[in-house]
């Protein structure tokens, strides 16, 4: 008998334990504990403290990077990385799992996007184990300039050529507050591909200026960012839901809250309307993620989509 179990029969094992747990093994279908298939799911969440570990289980209940990663194809990953305060910057043992997933899958070429630096990584404790894939990673922060025809407030914008050249776009944000829009995650990530002039006009471009200074127009912000997420749809999106910042944000130091929470999915409207609940708020009522639905770019009803949590 075989005692070693793979990840994808742990994750298997996993979620029938908890609907056991639920329900009641009596209302159980047999094919539970036999040729297990998950319905189709839009957002999944892992919980724990290994974060590594649960960053590789919740791409799995996606069926694995391979879905998303063809061989020999090039890889764009959008880190939040610059910032340096507890709570403010992607868990590098988010990005690592990702990182050599990636490769693993067989990519041939993986940019930064926001080109994180050697520091960064050097912040988790695999650093040494993974210095060597890390090595590989290739700067993806040569701009370009490119028309946003459907764009409301942003016409135009100097972003990453990687971003809308590569094959693949995985981003992983952090999920926190932030002082302009109430909060970050995907769509917000999305500011890190773009120039620091771009980045300017998304703050001061409507002409508005008075007491709060680089966030006097939320509404002219938040729309700049729904209008560059029309730029590229990410083809997967991993969010850092550790350990966060729920004041004082995008550079903290604030109140940290340490949900413990790894987040995939691939649309990141619903995955930012989902993530916004971990900071106390309703996705309705924030407007960059309202925006980026009368885009058209995803749901925000949570009741509409299939949540899978282990």
């Amino acid at each position: 008998m075989k005692n070693n179990i793979d990840r994808r029969e742990f994750i298997r094992q996993s979620v029938a334990a908890g609907v056991v747990a639920a329900i009641g093994s009596a209302s159980l279908p047999s094919t539970l504990f036999g040729n297990f298939i998950p319905s189709k799911i839009d957002i999944s969440v892992v919980n724990g403290t290994d974060f590594f570990e649960n960053t590789m289980k919740a791409v799995e209940m996606f069926d694995g990077m391979s879905k998303f990663v063809p061989k020999g194809s090039k890889v764009g990953l959008l880190i939040n990385s610059p910032w340096s305060k507890p709570g403010t910057y992607t868990n590098p043992d988010v990005a690592l799992a990702v990182l050599k997933m990636c490769f693993d899958a067989g990519a041939k070429e993986i940019y930064s996007i926001e080109d994180a630096s050697t520091n960064y990584w050097k912040r988790s404790k695999l650093y040494g184990k993974f210095e060597k894939e890390v090595g590989k990673i290739q700067s993806g922060g040569s701009k370009t300039t490119a028309k946003i025809p459907k764009g409301k407030c942003l016409k135009e914008a100097e972003i990453s050529k990687t971003l809308l050249e590569c094959d693949v776009l995985i981003n992983i944000p952090i999920v926190k507050n932030h002082q302009g829009t109430n909060f970050t995650a995907n769509l917000k990530n999305m500011m890190g591909a773009c120039s620091g002039s771009t980045n300017r006009f998304f703050h001061k471009g409507s002409g508005k200026s008075g007491l709060f200074g680089y966030y006097d127009d939320t509404e002219f912000l938040s729309q700049c960012i729904a209008d560059v997420n029309l730029m590229r749809q990410p083809n997967l999106c991993v969010v850092d839901a550790t350990e966060f910042v729920i004041t004082n944000g995008p550079a903290g130091p604030g109140e940290i809250k340490k949900a413990h929470k790894v987040i995939a999915g691939t649309n990141r409207v619903s995955v930012d309307a989902y993530c916004s609940t971990l900071l106390g708020l309703i996705p309705q009522d924030i407007l960059m993620i309202q925006y980026a639905r009368e885009h058209g770019l995803g749901k925000i009803d949570l009741k509409k989509l299939t949540i899978k949590e282990i």
